[in-house]
């Protein structure tokens, strides 16, 4: 018994499909590396996997894998760099196995040509991964806000929102958003005489242009999953409706407020 073993063809395979699970890894792991990185990568595990398979050594996948890896996403310094390196190696890993299964479960069940089902799988990967990036963005952008005046302490969900580029007209302090009916408890009543507030323009939250009124605190502590933050004196603008359609949080945290 003897097998034709066409080396081009396995190369060229081999080749496509790396390029597809490293271009899938890199997006879910946010590594972005280059076009030309990954055609690197690509060409780096076929190489070795044809010669592996030449040898009679394919249970030596892993060094092609990590050949793949090192071409497309390590970078130097490596010591610097590990943390990244570490993560977007596992993404590929995770990449490999789910879209292993997802060719497997497509040429079983559909009568597609390889390539075809090559394109299937990459377009399930996609998918999940653009679910997942989706998840970890709001969970890494997800905050917890607590807002201090005079010796009274309030804690509300926040979001660290990057567009968010309002800033004190006179000062050009940086300021944060937050529902004025969450902060109500916090100021009391007649506040706007004992307190005072600012007036803050803006071009978004529904209208074309408006006024918001910017309150200065005591104190917010601004704690992600990276670290935690004090701002002392804080301008926070009140908005009169809701900052999300959801309820998910109460306050928009301005990108220089966050830790």
């Amino acid at each position: 018994m003897y097998y034709e073993f066409y080396i081009d063809q396995f190369f060229l395979e081999q080749f496509f499909c790396g390029f597809l699970l490293l271009l899938a890894a890199g997006k879910l792991s946010r590594a972005s590396p280059s076009c030309f990185r990954l055609v690197l990568g690509s060409l780096a595990g076929a190489a070795w996997m044809s010669v592996l398979i030449c040898l009679g050594w394919p249970g030596l996948y892993p060094v092609c894998f990590c050949a793949a890896a090192a071409f497309t996403f390590w970078r130097r310094p490596l010591r610097k760099e590990w943390r990244g390196n570490l993560s977007a190696t596992l993404c590929l890993l995770a990449v490999t196995v789910f879209f292993g299964g997802a060719l497997e479960a497509i040429t079983a069940l559909l009568p597609l040509p390889l390539t075809a089902a090559f394109f299937a799988a990459y377009a399930a990967i996609s998918v999940l991964s653009a679910f997942l990036q989706k998840k970890i963005r709001v969970a890494e952008n997800t905050a917890m806000v607590q807002i201090s005046l005079e010796n009274r302490n309030l804690a509300l969900e926040g979001l660290l929102d990057t567009g968010n580029l309002l800033t004190e007209p006179m000062t050009g302090h940086p300021v944060s958003i937050a529902e004025e009916q969450a902060v109500a408890p916090l100021l009391g009543d007649g506040w706007e005489e004992r307190q005072g507030f600012c007036l803050i323009p803006y071009h978004s939250l529904g209208t074309d242009s408006g006024w918001l009124r910017g309150v200065t605190f005591d104190e917010m502590t601004v704690t992600m999953r990276r670290g935690s933050r004090v701002i002392r004196r804080p301008v926070i603008a009140l908005y009169e409706g809701k900052v999300s359609a959801g309820n998910g949080y109460r306050v928009i945290v301005h990108p220089e407020h966050a830790p």
